[in-house]
């Protein structure tokens, strides 16, 4: 698999410590780790809980809700991250 160049900002949106959004964290980290180069990745966790603000800033219905923004422009994942597959295309990787 080969991966498009650049820096990658995450913001991810959850909610509270539930097992999604927990979920969702651990396989955030675990692309970023097995996928992308060390240095490429900026990871922002918002708990809608506490910032409500930053989700109707991002048009945030539902989570948990992944804003990618990277080489490939801006693009939005929604749910737990688990299709690996998926996360990689959004990203670039073929």
């Amino acid at each position: 698999m080969s991966g498009a160049a650049g820096t990658y900002k995450f913001t991810l949106f959850v909610v509270g410590n539930g097992p999604n959004s927990l979920l969702a964290q651990d396989n955030l980290q675990r692309i970023c780790a097995e996928y992308l180069q060390a240095g490429t990745c900026k990871i922002k966790v918002v708990d809608v809980q506490k910032d409500f603000q930053a989700a109707v800033d991002y048009n945030i219905l539902v989570t948990p809700t992944l804003v990618v923004e990277g080489p490939r422009g801006c693009s939005t994942i929604i749910g737990d991250l688990s299709d690996v597959d998926r996360v990689l295309v959004t990203l670039g990787y073929d």
